[in-house]
């Protein structure tokens, strides 16, 4: 059966909404709360300097960028990590054979958690230079990965190459299928987190200062951050047991 993106985003929310209380308990405390912390509590990255740029100008903003990496990338990374952590328990939630609880797949995937990182790394690679170059290339990539976190989460002795391989081998021939349901989300997110963000830009401003507000706004980012990531995951998994179920 040939995949397209409305039934691949069909089965994806089915998958979702008939675990959906599990997987909220999971991914709010695991996915959204650890980037809420990161946007509240850590400094922003320095943004580019207003057009037009010269070369003294660029070279102060990469000091700027060093400064704010020495005392707030270790955060984002930490945030990350914990973030793959929850999606990884998700994953092995909804695909273990012997369906385990929540404690034991978030046993499982802490066991498992460095492959877990190690792959999201190594999509993450390719998917943002796809993203800087043209945004759809990095969404198709995204897409034709998508299915290597649920490999690792079904096959304990999967290795993370022989897993992104076999992802990118398995979806040859539904990369519009995918990229069109990873583009859905991706839109949806973005004109939703577009007007967040610049709200959040102009409380941060001097004058503008108001805490209660701008800890609702970094929510909503965190929360709609989290939502596209648990998305993505979806339509992987939705993805991995559709070519399962077909033997590819």
């Amino acid at each position: 059966m040939t995949l397209t993106f409305s039934r691949l985003l069909a089965d994806a929310w089915s998958l979702f909404r008939r675990q959906a209380d599990l997987i909220l308990r999971i991914a709010l405390p695991l996915v959204v709360l650890p980037g809420f912390a990161v946007q509240l509590l850590c400094d922003p990255l320095p943004p580019l300097p207003p057009a037009p740029r010269d070369q003294p100008m660029l070279e102060a903003w990469m000091t700027q960028v060093g400064t704010w990496g020495q005392t707030n990338a270790i955060w984002y990374l930490l945030a990350d990590a914990v973030g793959v952590f929850g999606l990884a328990t998700i994953a092995v939630l909804l695909l273990d054979p012997d369906r385990p609880v929540v404690a034991g797949a978030m046993r499982t995937a802490g066991a498992r958690l460095v492959p877990f990182i190690l792959a999201s790394l190594l999509i993450a690679v390719p998917v943002g230079v796809g993203m800087w170059l043209f945004v759809l290339p990095g969404l198709w990539v995204q897409g034709r990965l998508s299915a290597a976190i649920p490999l690792l989460a079904r096959a304990p002795r999967q290795r993370v190459i022989a897993a992104i391989r076999t992802s990118w081998r398995a979806t040859r021939g539904q990369g519009f299928a995918l990229a069109g349901a990873v583009v859905s989300v991706f839109l949806l997110q973005w004109l939703a987190i577009v007007p967040l963000l610049s709200a959040d830009e102009w409380l941060r401003a001097p004058g503008n200062d108001n805490p209660l507000v701008l800890s609702l706004v970094d929510g909503a980012i965190a929360f709609l951050g989290g939502a596209y990531h648990l998305a993505v995951l979806m339509i992987g998994m939705a993805t991995y047991i559709r070519l399962a179920r077909r033997g590819s």
